[in-house]
Formats: structure tokens, C-alpha cells, sequence
């Protein structure tokens, strides 16, 4: 069936980007340093994201607000706690086979854990950013519908004030210490606020702007304004925000990091999107966000697991550990101790949720044509 919808290469691109940095920072770095230099990823990804859901979200949303949020707990949480009975179940299965991580399979690790951890089977722990990203939708169309209800003339310019008010406090809780259990789920929603904001503001406000200034002056700026944030603090600035115990600068500049980074990675993008923006494995990434951030960590246990099969039949890979492999999810063998090698599991965290989501939609299209069937 034909359709009118246009495609935004641009996005792609930068889905694509966020999505292998957030797997090369989940694998030791990945052996990937693309500007990691001067731009951590740590603190830049997610946000990213952020600023890609912001950017398509429509105003529209406010007309029926229930059947937003309904569309979004269909979209996002759903799957999400499906995704977690799953890695449950794989679990207990390979504890039989000796692995040590995961929680128990009982009704906190199925039910309260996802929401104020995400973390409680590891190998999904990726998906702990797609409660926040929920939310984070639903506090955003909840206050735009209310402010606009009080004050119907509300600016986005207000609203990005606003955004940027909440993510301070929030910021300023985790700096002060409450970030366990719900706190935690609240400075997380707030952290990423901001950014949301910042996606919605650009595409009514600043995107006219940003396409007037030429990439020299562009880039020159942005560079000067990180290097003056790292000669004041002597390092470069990083934040996790999975957890948000690391705002040691206070509670502006894990905002201002994340900023400057969408902003470079905006213009590369922009730049690269004729030359890549129709790539099918740039489109696949993109496409696959929600399956990558689910299953990227089997992706790196399935690359572990060749090397142990590997280590058993010669004597190239004889020092693997297998205590590691089966107690520390974070731990990963490099052949020889080169970090180079880091890259094949960067590889496999992508393209191995890439064929299980092609999987899942040949299922759905199975299951849609029999029940048209039937009907």
C-alpha cells in the first residue's frame, strides 16, 4: 500500500547514532572513540533519544489525551513487561546451567522492579530507559494540555523554561540524595525532561534558526564551549543517568552536556544524511530501537558463548574465564587483551536485536493475516 508519509533521514541518522553509542558504552566503549574525546556518550545517548521522541511529538496528542497514553502503554509498557517474563524465564533456566545473574523470578522482580530498577534480570536491562521515555511522554502531553487549559496563549518558550526548571530540581534531588526506589524513577523522568522539551522546541522554534548558521561557525562554537567546560573542571564531564548518582558538578551541567551534545551530533547528522540517510543497515538500527535496547546484552552473552565453545576446542583462546562468563555480566573477554576486538560485540548487541525484531514483526504479519482470515 502506498503511503505519504515522509521519512526524516536526519533521525534515522541519529536514532542509528544513539543506539550504537548506547551499546558501545554497555561494551567497555566498543572500541569505538568517535569524539568519546571531547563528547562522552555516557550522558549524550539517552538524551538524544529524548530529543528524537521530542521532536515528532504532536500537539494533536492533547485533543484525546487518554487514547495517547493508552497508545503509548500499548506501545511501550506492554511489550516491555513482556519482554521481562521472558528474560525471567531465561534466568532461571541458565541457572541450571550454572550462570549466577538475575534476580528470582517472583512477583517484585515481575511487577515493582522494572519500573524503580530495570536492572532486576541484567540481560534486559537495557529496556530500564523506556519507563522514563514513558513517562516522560505522558508528564509532557499532561502539562501542556493543563498550562495551555490556564494560560491558552502558553509560548513553547515558556514550556522549555519550564522543562529546564524541572530537570534542575530534579538534578538537585539526585545531588542531594534521593535517587532509590520511586525516587529514583522521578529524578530519572526529570533528568530527561529537558531534552524532550529542547526535541519539541527545535522543531517549532529553533530548527529555522539552526539552518542559517553555517557548520564552521556552527561547530567552532560548540567546540569552544566544551573545551571551556573542560578546562574549568579539568576532566570531561559524563553522567550516567540510569542511576543518577554522578551529577558531582551540581545539578545545571549534566543539562548543558547533554545539550551540547545533541547539538553536535544534530549538524553531523544533518550533514550525513545524503550521503547515509538511506543506508538499509542505517534504517535497520533506527527502526530497531526498542528490540536493541531489550536485547543487546544476549547479543554480547551469544559472542561470550562462541568464545567458550572456542576456548574448549584449541588453544587460541585458552585464557578465557569462565567464572567471569557466567557471574559478571559486565565482564567481556577481548582476545589477547586487545580492545580493539570490543567491536564484535558492539556488531552482535546490534544485529542480533535487529533479526529478533524482524522475527517478532514476521509473527505479528503470521498472526494478522490468519485472524483477517477468520474474519
Amino acid at each position: 500500500m502506498a503511503t505519504n508519509k515522509t521519512v526524516d533521514y536526519r533521525f534515522k541518522i541519529l536514532y542509528a547514532i544513539g543506539m550504537i553509542m548506547v551499546v558501545a558504552s554497555h561494551a567497555s566503549g566498543g572500541g569505538i572513540t568517535a569524539l568519546s574525546d571531547w563528547f562522552p556518550y555516557h550522558g549524550v545517548h539517552l538524551a538524544l533519544f529524548m530529543f528524537c521522541s521530542g521532536y515528532f511529538y504532536k500537539s494533536s496528542a492533547e485533543d484525546n489525551v487518554s487514547k495517547y497514553i493508552l497508545k503509548k502503554i500499548q506501545v511501550l509498557i506492554v511489550p516491555f513487561y513482556i519482554y521481562n517474563v521472558v528474560y525471567g524465564l531465561i534466568v532461571q533456566f541458565l541457572r541450571t546451567k550454572g550462570f549466577e545473574m538475575g534476580g528470582d523470578f517472583n512477583l517484585q522482580n515481575l511487577t515493582i522492579a522494572p519500573i524503580t530498577s530495570g536492572h532486576q534480570f541484567v540481560y534486559n536491562m537495557g529496556g530500564w530507559f523506556l519507563v522514563p521515555l514513558f513517562m516522560v511522554e505522558i508528564y509532557n502531553v499532561l502539562l501542556h494540555k493543563l498550562i495551555k487549559r490556564i494560560y491558552k496563549n502558553t509560548t513553547e518558550w515558556a514550556f522549555g523554561a519550564l522543562e529546564i526548571f524541572a530537570g534542575i530540581l530534579g538534578n538537585q534531588l539526585a545531588c542531594m540524595g534521593y535517587r532509590q526506589n520511586w525516587w529514583l524513577v522521578l529524578v530519572r523522568m526529570l533528568y530527561f525532561a529537558p531534552f524532550y522539551e529542547l526535541g519539541i522546541l527545535y522543531r517549532s522554534k529553533l530548527e529555522t534558526i539552526d539552518k542559517k548558521i553555517p557548520s564552521f561557525w556552527y561547530f567552532a562554537v560548540l567546540f569552544a564551549a566544551q573545551l571551556a567546560i573542560i578546562y574549568h573542571y579539568g576532566k570531561v564531564p559524563s553522567y550516567i543517568p540510569s542511576w543518577c548518582g554522578d551529577f558531582i558538578e551540581g545539578p545545571i551541567m549534566p543539562i548543558v552536556i547533554g545539550v551540547l551534545g545533541i547539538a553536535l551530533w544534530l549538524r553531523i547528522a544533518n550533514l550525513l544524511e545524503p550521503v547515509i540517510g538511506r543506508s538499509k543497515w542505517i534504517n535497520a538500527i533506527a527502526d530497531s530501537t526498542y528490540s536493541i535496547m531489550m536485547n543487546q546484552f544476549l547479543g554480547f552473552m551469544i559472542v561470550k558463548t562462541g568464545y567458550a565453545l572456542l576456548s574448549k576446542i584449541g588453544s587460541r583462546f585458552s585464557d578465557f574465564d569462565f567464572v567471569s562468563y557466567k557471574t559478571d555480566i559486565w565482564w567481556f573477554y577481548t582476545p589477547k587483551g586487545i580492545t580493539q576486538t570490543l567491536i564484535v560485540y558492539v556488531v552482535a548487541g546490534l544485529v542480533f536485536p535487529i533479526f529478533v525484531q524482524k522475527a517478532i514483526d514476521q509473527v505479528k504479519q503470521i498472526l494478522s493475516a490468519g485472524f483477517s482470515k477468520q474474519l
